[in-house]
């Protein structure tokens, strides 16, 4: 089994597709399929199923050996890294992943500031909800992620405490305070943005025994804003998404604050590559301070 065979499979497993891997690899389709033929062959279990309705699909055994095989990938592309330190070079590929906001504010300036001092460091970015990357780290899909904590399966570095805010619709009553407390919004209508928002906002409302009722549920703070600015509920997002969509509605505090913790995680802080380590300094750097 080579090293190739191992990134062909990866490939295939993550596209759910043969033709995809081809083009994506630059290679003909019958040699993707028959290096999966010798991998499955060598290894003497069927790693993955072809089914003309439903395509390509991983067997479980093939699901277990798709995390393995990633670690070999970047157990890889650490040696690579540390033959190029050796030269005087810093080079090599890091995949991170993040949730949409989190993405938005931390990514571009951390990047940035490594690249100017290591050009030839390429960044391979992914993006979901909070819970999708931590998928990913947990089976090793990327080397580290943006996430909100706690997750007691992975290493995590605390970097940022971000808090909920109330955004309100032109005009209503609750606007006319300095800041609104949990219990005016009891049983009001709501509007709620998924993805990382909601779990810490049920937690306060149960707390202080307050109704949440939530009229509207959103993936997008995008839409979110749109549907309170139309006087369809009370919107509590996090300051951080907010500060990601300029808008010129009333916003106010909650009271008892709202908080949520974000962080860094990585399958393991002992293996972690040199590439991984630079990032998680330079994020500490730039953010580990701003609570």
């Amino acid at each position: 089994m080579t090293i190739t065979q191992i990134m062909i499979y990866v490939r295939v497993a993550e596209t759910l597709s043969f033709t995809q891997t081809a083009q994506d690899l630059h290679m003909t389709q019958p040699a993707v399929s028959h290096a999966i033929a010798s991998i499955e062959g060598e290894l003497d279990v069927k790693l993955l199923l072809r089914n003309r309705k439903r395509g390509v699909m991983l067997t479980e055994i093939g699901q277990k050996v798709l995390v393995h095989f990633r670690g070999i990938l970047q157990h890889m592309e650490r040696a690579q890294q540390h033959i190029a330190a050796e030269k005087g070079l810093e080079v090599g590929t890091l995949t991170i992943g993040a949730f949409p906001s989190a993405s938005a504010y931390f990514l571009p300036p951390i990047i940035r500031h490594i690249r100017q001092h290591y050009p030839n460091l390429v960044f391979d970015l992914h993006e979901g909800s909070t819970n999708e990357v931590k998928e990913w780290v947990h089976t090793k899909k990327i080397e580290a992620g943006i996430i909100l904590l706690p997750d007691d399966e992975v290493d995590l570095i605390p970097l940022y405490r971000d808090h909920m805010i109330v955004l309100l619709p032109d005009g209503h009553p609750l606007g006319e305070g300095d800041s609104i407390d949990i219990h005016q919004l009891h049983n009001q209508d709501m509007v709620l943005c998924k993805g990382g928002h909601e779990v810490a906002i049920m937690d306060a409302f149960e707390r202080e025994n307050c109704q949440l009722h939530i009229k509207f549920t959103t993936h997008n703070v995008g839409t979110l804003v749109s549907m309170v600015r139309e006087g369809l509920g009370i919107g509590i997002v996090s300051s951080l998404a907010m500060s990601m969509y300029p808008h010129h509605m009333t916003v106010k505090p909650i009271t008892p604050r709202i908080n949520r913790e974000i962080g860094i995680a990585v399958p393991s802080l002992h293996n972690a590559s040199r590439a991984v380590r630079l990032f998680l300094r330079t994020a500490e750097e730039l953010f580990g301070q701003k609570h």
